[in-house]
């Protein structure tokens, strides 16, 4: 539960966006409240249409950004604030890969490979539609910002505020997470019932009949838990895969909290890390990841730079080098990948199987979010306000871009390939340039919505609910 005179960042959901304050959501709530209360038919189309402004050109801002405007005290930002924009601009690489993959099926290979040879298959270049790593950053990011505050409190003694603070997160993590993921699939649901989204005969290789029953089926894997497999897929929503890997790995960090918090430092550190390379060796990278963001939060809050100049020229320049080798994995391709000239030494590696690529991209995770926590000109780029407003709708963006893909996006792209035409390189990529100039502002406009619409209230609801279960004696320490 929320601890008096501690700020209530710390309770921010890892992979999701930072919220605004009470009082932007009490007006957010306020205008769909007014919207259903009156009962002019005119009213209710002006709150609908005012609803459908995006954030950014509100007159009122969201409290969150309202310090930043001309002529008021400019804010400082949290210690882990920077990790938003981080999550934002994952989010979009996730959604570039998956509306590029399918039109150009060649950016699963790497430069070199055969005839391969495209400036954008090029390591680092590859890295703006590297949607598999930013996966592993997200899972980077959650064991980081989920475990952060309870290190610093671990360091402070504070046991009372922190594990105040662990059941109340622990509470809400599944309703914070679930419940707009249900809300996306149920978008989806809807659109193939109405026939705006193609229905396939099969689905995995497996016969596949529409309808509620596997509407359902699909909802009860999108949130399981239980079954350790990362390769879960479905028709209505299938990146939504990494829902359900996600709470489980939050999972992970809290109950190594909970295992580790009175412990002494070089003890926590030592079993997280055995904890991670065991993790590691039983191809649970998912799980790995979560721990090393853990270790990165306690290593955050105990390394300080040197204040000699020569020294931290050094640790700087280890720490660039360092992100920069994390790049060039992150790079990895997905296919022909030990063919590929750059990484063809993984071959002679371990692992020696396909687990390789995910190995290799949660290495690279950790080696680009690592750095960051100690380079502050690297954190500005990702506090910059457009940085920070993908931080907000990301979590949004990565629930409606693929039911966007399958509407909008084939819409707009094969009107321009009717219009333009598909024949030859260059009509083929103007087609896609075009469509794609088209659709974007229409994602982020959506996200927004979804953002406003159903992210706020969900992280509302949890809150309600948290405290409609919670004891009296629980209510009192809030």
């Amino acid at each position: 539960m929320y601890i008096q005179g501690h700020p209530a960042r710390e309770d921010e959901e890892a992979l999701l966006p930072q919220l605004p304050e009470a009082s932007a959501w009490k007006k957010c709530s306020s205008q769909w409240k007014d919207c259903f209360s009156s009962v002019s038919l005119r009213a209710m189309i002006w709150q609908c249409v005012a609803f459908m402004r995006p954030s950014f050109l509100r007159k009122q801002a969201p409290a969150s950004e309202s310090l930043e405007k001309p002529g008021t005290p400019s804010r400082k930002p949290h210690s882990t604030e920077y990790l938003d924009g981080v999550r934002g601009v994952a989010s979009l690489i996730v959604f570039i890969l998956h509306w590029t993959h399918i039109p150009y099926p060649s950016v699963n290979s790497g430069w070199g490979y055969k005839d391969h040879n495209s400036f954008w298959l090029l390591p680092f270049i590859r890295i703006v539609y590297s949607g598999a790593a930013m996966v592993s950053i997200f899972f980077v990011v959650s064991g980081f910002v989920l475990s952060h505050r309870f290190v610093q409190r671990m360091h402070r003694r504070e046991y009372t505020e922190l594990f105040s603070g662990l059941t109340s997160l622990t509470f809400r993590r599944a309703i914070r997470l679930f419940l707009p993921a249900f809300a996306s699939s149920t978008l989806a649901f809807i659109c193939a019932y109405l026939g705006i989204v193609n229905v396939p005969k099969k689905v995995n290789g497996q016969p596949f009949e529409h309808g509620i029953a596997s509407y359902m089926e699909y909802l009860d894997m999108e949130s399981n838990p239980w079954d350790w497999s990362t390769d879960f897929s479905g028709f209505y929503n299938p990146q939504l895969w990494s829902i359900a890997v996600e709470f489980r790995g939050s999972m992970v960090v809290f109950l190594l909290v909970v295992g580790l918090a009175k412990t002494r430092t070089a003890v926590r550190l030592t079993v997280e890390a055995l904890l991670m390379m065991h993790c590691f060796g039983h191809k649970r990278w998912d799980v790995a990841l979560f721990i090393a963001g853990m270790i990165l939060a306690e290593l955050e809050v105990l390394l300080r730079k040197p204040k000699n100049p020569s020294a931290r020229r050094i640790v700087n320049s280890l720490l660039i080098f360092s992100m920069i080798l994390g790049l060039f994995l992150c790079g990895y391709p997905r296919d022909h990948n030990i063919q590929t000239p750059g990484y063809r030494w993984s071959k002679y590696v371990w692992p020696f199987t396909a687990y390789r690529r995910r190995f290799w991209l949660a290495v690279g995770a950790m080696l680009v979010v690592g750095p960051m926590t100690f380079l502050p000109s690297i954190q500005s780029v990702f506090l910059t306000r457009p940085v920070r407003y993908l931080g907000r709708i990301s979590f949004a963006l990565y629930l409606v871009h693929g039911l966007g893909n399958r509407t909008v996006g084939k819409l707009l792209l094969n009107g321009c390939w009717d219009y333009i035409g598909k024949e030859g390189d260059w009509p083929y990529a103007l087609s896609f340039i075009v469509s794609t100039t088209l659709y974007f502002p229409v994602v982020i406009w959506a996200s927004d919505m979804f953002w406003r619409g159903i992210d706020i209230p969900s992280t509302n609801f949890a809150k309600w609910f948290e405290k409609k279960c919670a004891t009296a004696t629980a209510e009192g320490v809030r």
